[in-house]
């Protein structure tokens, strides 16, 4: 294509050429009827041998022009020169998203201004059954005053013929396209708001997530590969952020924010929790514990608190679906479980979950798997701390604080339970899972800062009054580990015969803790 300036297309005379990409070239002009300046994106002569991209180029700017938002760049007019198609659209003199990015990472803030609008340009254009097709920061231009505009809707589509990446027409830029569109050309506004992720992430590192020495490559690395981790690249961005991101850019289309705006918000709220976490986290946690199915198999006072859940309610909860007593759905815990056993560890996932009242909360979680000899998923510990200020000073629930005659009885109890537990795990596998399962309790205890040590099936403890709470966690543990290997009736016909030889003074003591009772919709 050939240098324009100087020439006129109609009423436009082209000053000089501001941009020059593969398939077009940008000239600014002046619009001499109404006094202002334009650009004019050209298109190269090589389309138009296909006798029918001229209808498709003026039936995709007509509805494009239709587009009018506060940050959507406008289109005035579109034509043909010299066999070149053209588009006229505002001048902006502030340059491209690709300029600023091109100076180092942004500032948290700005970066999410910019989200937030193209967020809502997009919304727009989806509402209008217009999809974008190939966002990324050469598309989004600022004005003198740094307001965006996206640009260029359509024109992936318009030129889709003329891109060979993998033998056929494709849709986008590799760094920035959806996994969907390499597998099989799916096209929703998920596209939309991958591409707007991985920009979020080029804003906050100034590098893109994915690069190889080919297109295909890059789109590989885009299906297969986990989003990096900004925290590795910048130590003022906090979990939460990351965590949009990582939605945004989901390699399922469906586990993806419903819309760009409910990412902007997402957004907006992960940065008010990194600025509220420190002084507004409760000072204790809430812990909830489940089994390889996502059972609870424990829950703990504090998080029957939160959840404005009685103690006497904690029964009730063992056995039943994590999902249902956060009140979560059962995809974010199908995915929680999921991640959690494939990383063994979640560091400050953020969670919105239900209390009985139906009052939604925002939680952080952090969620730590318990595996088997094998490094097989057995079971998670899940804790929960509010990121903003929850004391729930309007519930309260009846804690259980052992006195010292209570805690020698929770003692004899708890260690013999746990003594035919490994037992029953030793017959059938030998000592190596019985030392799995004391690794399992040493490891909880430890975690939790709980003075009960185990080794050969033998329990030491060394705290003194104390809560139920822990005798009925490492008991949990216990069980959900054993079932696991040995199956439920064993460990059900275990934990009776424990009940038959206990004194039975000590067993009305420890009527709560009664195994056989507290996990029995774990052993049905």
């Amino acid at each position: 294509m050939n240098n324009l300036a100087g020439k006129t297309l109609g009423q436009y005379t082209i000053i000089d050429e501001i941009a020059k990409g593969g398939m077009a070239a940008v000239f600014r002009a002046r619009q001499k009827s109404v006094g202002r300046d334009v650009a004019i994106k050209v298109l190269p002569h090589s389309l138009m041998h296909d006798g029918t991209f001229l209808e498709r180029f003026n039936r995709e700017v007509e509805v494009i022009a239709g587009l009018q938002h506060p940050h959507i760049l406008p289109v005035y007019d579109f034509g043909e020169f010299e066999g070149m198609p053209y588009i006229v659209m505002a001048y902006m003199s502030g340059g491209t998203l690709s300029d600023i990015i091109s100076h180092g990472p942004m500032n948290l803030n700005e970066a999410e201004v910019v989200v937030r609008q193209m967020a809502d340009a997009l919304d727009y254009a989806h509402s209008k059954g217009v999809i974008h097709r190939d966002f990324k920061p050469g598309n989004v231009l600022l004005d003198e005053r740094g307001n965006t505009y996206l640009a260029d809707f359509g024109l992936a589509r318009i030129t889709a013929h003329d891109s060979q990446i993998t033998g056929t027409g494709m849709l986008g830029t590799p760094t920035y396209m959806a996994p969907e569109l390499a597998r099989d050309n799916v096209l929703t506004p998920g596209v939309d708001i991958y591409a707007l992720g991985v920009t979020f992430y080029q804003m906050l590192t100034g590098r893109v997530p994915f690069e190889a020495n080919t297109p295909l490559g890059v789109l590989l690395l885009h299906a297969t590969d986990p989003v990096p981790s900004i925290q590795e690249v910048r130590d003022d961005v906090h979990t939460p952020v990351q965590w949009v991101v990582e939605r945004a850019m989901a390699k399922v289309p469906e586990d993806r924010y419903a819309s760009a705006g409910e990412m902007a918000k997402a957004l907006a709220q992960a940065l008010k929790s990194d600025t509220q976490e420190v002084r507004t986290l409760a000072p204790t946690s809430a812990l909830l514990m489940t089994n390889m199915l996502g059972q609870v198999i424990f829950v703990d006072q504090t998080c029957l608190k939160l959840l404005k859940r009685h103690y006497a309610e904690a029964r009730n909860i063992i056995g039943k679906p994590m999902t249902d007593v956060l009140g979560i759905s059962a995809k974010d815990g199908e995915q929680l479980l999921k991640d959690v056993s494939k990383a063994g560890r979640l560091e400050k996932r953020l969670l919105e979950i239900k209390d009985t009242k139906g009052a939604v909360l925002q939680v952080l979680c952090t969620v730590v798997a318990t595996k088997d000899d094998k490094g097989g998923f057995v079971g998670a510990d899940i804790t929960l701390r509010p990121v903003a200020d929850t004391a729930r000073s309007d519930f309260i629930t009846v804690d259980k604080h052992l006195d010292t005659q209570d805690e020698s009885f929770y003692q004899v109890y708890f260690q013999s339970q746990i003594k035919v537990l490994w037992d029953l795990a030793v017959q059938l596998g030998g000592k190596k899972l019985g030392a799995n399962l004391d690794r399992i309790i040493n490891e909880t205890s430890e975690r939790n800062v709980w003075a009960i040590k185990m080794q050969d099936g033998q329990v030491k403890v060394e705290q003194r009054s104390t809560d139920a709470d822990v005798y009925r966690a490492l008991l949990a543990k216990a069980v959900a580990y054993v079932v696991s290997i040995v199956g439920k009736k064993a460990v059900a016909k275990g934990m009776q015969s424990v009940d038959q030889r206990t004194d039975p003074h000590i067993l009305e003591q420890v009527g709560e803790l009664r195994a056989s009772q507290l996990f029995k919709d774990l052993l049905i």
